[in-house]
């Protein structure tokens, strides 16, 4: 342990204790002044850039205006000839570097040179023209960027596009002065106050130390012995009257010597009778709270235990006399009498231990101690004394919190994965579109043959969509969507998912469905999920089992409950009865690491709740495992599975006018198909400002614009038909694939209008189309009207 040791003279000890005066009070000066300072100079550069930053706004703004890009160029290079400026840039609308004091910024995207920019935060200043300051996190530079109106279409009267100032600070120039300042001021009092203290040290010196040191030298002849010490020390002042103070005790300390030597002896005396005070260990030994026990140093015999020890092993003291640690012991490494005798050979060496002991009581019930091993003597003998105390709470409470650990761990990992997959449904969205939509074309305009082959392909292409489409649902966690439901659908589209794992595992798969089973109200994907969750672990139970290996599906309709009840039994291995309470939990597993994570059937009972039922499991008396779904029937009887009314309405003729505005050329040919297919006179553009330019001259009766465009998105054109033509924003149907974006869903919110989520199908964009153009205002004249 380091410690502080004084040095052994006054004359040495003063003027350290001076010197420290002085550099703690230059060291509190400069911490407490350099990082206001600092501050200051950090305060006074965000001024100057909002500053700087507001004059060159509005002077590149003009010049840019009058279409004067080498002028603005120039603005730029004179920041250059300011060395509190490190770097000047200005971008055009499409955040593209135009001018700045650094060459190799020109022609390059903002983003590439200054990625440390947050692209929305830029985004959303530029669109608002606002000055925004942003400070890097090595707090060297102080970054400030702007929005600038740039000059837009010649036919236009009012600037269009908006452009970016942005200018890079330098704060270290400032901080730098800043700290040489409060520096020098630091040095000029540490050196003002260093010649104070020289003179306090001098007089010091000749008023204190000197007197100090003739009775310090006194002082130690007495303890050596000296009794006729004295220090002579003469004068009124006080170590003048110390000095005679000293020198009459002195006579007295001879005197007193005398009677410590009495004093001396009479507590040998006392020594000697707390030796003989056995009986109060005994009651202290006797009334702990904690099991004591003591062993032979050499063989590690019991040789003594208190009541408590007794008590908490259900052993009698002479029993534990008879007993090996072992004994007391679980039994398993590292808790076993060659163990036990290990820790008791390292403490006889001099060692203290605290361990974790694993005991058995008399009765084979298992406890954790924490014990205490230390050598001590014991009525004149070397002992082991060991001090147990009861841990068993506590290692139930640590395993507790490590099991909600992993478990956190766990979530976390599939929300991950839910993240993933969510972004690979995404990306996929745009090619399945087409792939799902000319499917069903080939199907509904083929031939026999054309229509077989086109049959297969949509059916993998809608599984895929169906895919995707419960990913995002996932990743968005929206209530489910309930709807008229066959139980007998389901079954076969999970049979047709797990159908080749379970025949590859030489599972034997049979079905009995009632006939009369009735429709259920409930989202179809979800419980889906479910069967195939009860599918894969039985499975999974009967990959280890011999043959032969059997799943039996089976549903009736039970009238007395009004419920439809579907079960899933497997001829493996089943639960057994003290794990059936828990398999339900979430995160609990019987399987072995990597197989399973243990949220399926949590997941599956919380789908099922969801919808009114109960998913429940039992193992029947020809073995294997269970499990019952019980589903509330739906209570209209005599609904159907019908087409909806915008369907009907468009396969029953009277087509409209639509434009179809999407960048993808496969998206938007294969809307514009769907739609002359349903009798609809289509008109197909590519970028957004080509389809305001058509508007222009050629009304439509349905607007169908993708969101995401790359000239001008679908949110923009949304507000520039509302803008031009507010009477025809209710014409408006929105096509996405990322309907996950926050900023997609508040625009959505506002907007109100239809969208269609991608991978779509043909009849899910008839019947938005159909029901966009029926929904609008009976008022506006159809298609006839020419635009204002």
């Amino acid at each position: 342990m380091l410690t502080l040791r004084m040095p052994a003279t006054l004359k040495v000890a003063v003027p350290l204790i001076l010197l420290a005066m002085v550099v703690l009070l230059g060291t509190i000066n400069v911490l407490y002044n350099l990082p206001r300072a600092e501050r200051l100079a950090r305060d006074s550069g965000q001024k100057l850039l909002t500053q700087e930053m507001s004059r060159l706004q509005s002077t590149v703004e003009y010049l840019l205006l009058k279409g004067d890009l080498a002028a603005a160029q120039h603005q730029i290079a004179v920041v250059a000839h300011n060395h509190d400026y490190r770097v000047a840039a200005l971008t055009d609308d499409r955040q593209v570097v135009i001018a700045a004091t650094r060459r190799a910024w020109l022609d390059r995207p903002l983003a590439e040179v200054m990625p440390e920019l947050d692209g929305a935060v830029v985004e959303a200043a530029l669109s608002q023209r606002r000055t925004q300051l942003i400070q890097r996190r090595d707090d060297a530079t102080l970054i400030g960027f702007a929005g600038i109106l740039v000059r837009g279409e010649p036919d236009r009267l009012r600037p269009s596009r908006t452009g970016g100032l942005v200018l890079v600070y330098d704060l270290e120039q400032a901080a730098a002065e800043a700290r040489a300042t409060v520096l020098g001021q630091s040095l000029y009092w540490a050196g003002s106050v260093a010649v104070l203290a020289l003179v306090l040290w001098l007089a010091l010196h000749v008023l204190v130390t000197r007197p100090t040191a003739r009775l310090v030298a006194a002082a130690e002849r007495i303890a050596a012995g000296d009794g006729s010490a004295r220090s002579g020390l003469a004068g009124d002042d006080e170590l003048g009257r110390l000095g005679r103070a000293f020198d009459a005790m002195a006579q007295r300390v001879e005197a007193a010597r005398c009677r410590l030597l009495q004093e001396l002896a009479a507590r040998e005396r006392a020594r000697r009778a707390m030796e003989v005070s056995e009986a109060s260990y005994r009651a202290i030994f006797e009334a702990s709270e904690d099991a004591i026990f003591v062993h032979d140093i050499a063989t590690g015999a019991i040789v003594d235990a208190n009541p408590r020890a007794c008590r908490a092993f259900g052993y009698s003291s002479d029993e534990l006399r008879r007993l090996d640690v072992g004994a007391l012991s679980s039994g398993a490494p590292p808790y076993t009498q060659a163990d036990a005798m290990a820790v008791i050979a390292r403490a006889a060496a001099g060692e203290p231990l605290s361990i974790e002991w694993h005991s058995r009581h008399r009765d084979g019930t298992l406890r954790w101690d924490e014990v205490f091993v230390k050598r001590v003597a014991i009525g004149g003998s070397d002992r082991i004394l060991a001090i147990a105390r009861d841990i068993t709470d506590r290692k139930r409470a640590v395993e507790e919190l490590a099991r909600q650990r992993e478990a956190l761990h766990q979530r976390e990992k599939l929300a991950a994965l839910g993240s993933l997959l969510a972004g690979v449904a995404h990306e996929l969205n745009n090619p399945l579109s087409v792939v799902v939509a000319r499917a069903v074309l080939l199907e509904e305009q083929g031939g026999a043959s054309t229509q077989t082959a086109a049959q297969k392909i949509r059916a993998a292409a809608e599984r895929c969509a169906r895919i995707v489409r419960t990913f995002l649902a996932m990743a968005r966690r929206q209530q489910p969507e309930r709807a008229p439901v066959m139980i007998a659908d389901v079954v076969a589209a999970a049979l047709d998912i797990a159908g080749y794992a379970i025949r590859s595992s030489g599972i034997t798969v049979s079905t009995r469905l009632a006939a009369d089973l009735p429709l259920i109200l409930a989202d179809a994907d979800q419980l889906h999920q479910v069967l195939l969750n009860l599918l894969i672990n039985s499975q999974q139970a009967l990959a280890e089992q011999p043959v032969p290996r059997r799943i039996a599906i089976a549903g009736w309709h039970d009238t007395d409950r009004h419920q439809v009840a579907l079960t899933v039994h497997d001829n493996g291995p089943g639960v057994a009865p003290a794990l059936r309470s828990r398999v339900f939990e979430p995160y609990f597993t019987t399987k072995a690491v990597g197989t399973g994570t243990g949220v399926g059937l949590a997941v599956s009972l919380g789908i099922v709740e969801a919808h009114g039922g109960s998913l429940t499991l039992d193992s029947p008396a020809a073995g294997g495992a269970r499990f019952t779904i019980a589903l509330p029937a739906d209570d209209a009887p005599g609904r159907e599975l019908e087409m909806p009314v915008a369907d009907r309405a468009v396969a029953a003729g009277g087509g409209c006018t639509v434009l179809v505005i999407d960048d993808e050329d496969e998206v938007r040919e294969t809307l514009s198909e769907i739609l002359r297919a349903a009798g609809h006179r289509v008109t197909a553009v590519g970028p957004a400002r080509r389809a305001l330019a058509r508007l222009q001259v050629e009304p439509f009766d349905v607007i169908v614009t993708d969101i995401r465009m790359a000239d001008l998105d679908g949110r923009d054109l949304y507000r520039e038909i509302v803008r031009r033509w507010p009477q025809w924003a209710e014409r408006c149907v929105f096509v996405t694939g990322d309907s996950l974006a926050p900023g997609l869903r508040e625009f959505m919110r506002e907007s109100r209008r239809p969208v269609i989520d991608k991978p779509f199908l043909p009849a899910e964009v008839r019947r938005i189309v159909a029901e966009a153009a029926a929904a609008q205002s009976p008022n506006q004249p159809r298609i006839e009207s020419r635009p204002p």
